[in-house]
């Protein structure tokens, strides 16, 4: 005796519900191990010390900031602008014992 086609439907709802419950339940498995994962390593920035802070971005420097000298052949920057200042009103070579020592 062959099997209604109202229960081979039904087996085939039973069969694609089953499945679905499996793949639900693997995927919350997989979250969980997620999560417990950046638990255990991530940390929010606002629980950083500012020691910690720090060593997380760098200061961008431009050349508008910086002057450059010219001392027997080597290019020396000077990042401070009164330093920079102060250098240039002296003669060429003051200014190179300045830079050199």
């Amino acid at each position: 005796m062959e099997q209604s086609s109202f229960q081979d439907e039904q087996t085939v709802r039973h069969q694609f519900d089953s499945l679905c419950k499996l793949a639900l339940k693997s995927e919350v498995i997989n979250y969980e191990k997620h999560m417990a994962y950046r638990q255990k390593y991530e940390v929010m920035l606002s629980e950083l010390s500012e020691k910690e802070l720090s060593r997380l971005f760098i200061m961008d420097e431009h050349e508008m900031e910086t002057h450059r000298f010219q001392v027997l052949g080597y290019d020396i920057e000077v990042k401070d602008a009164l330093i920079a200042e102060a250098l240039q009103t002296l003669t060429e070579k003051k200014r190179n014992v300045v830079l050199l020592s």
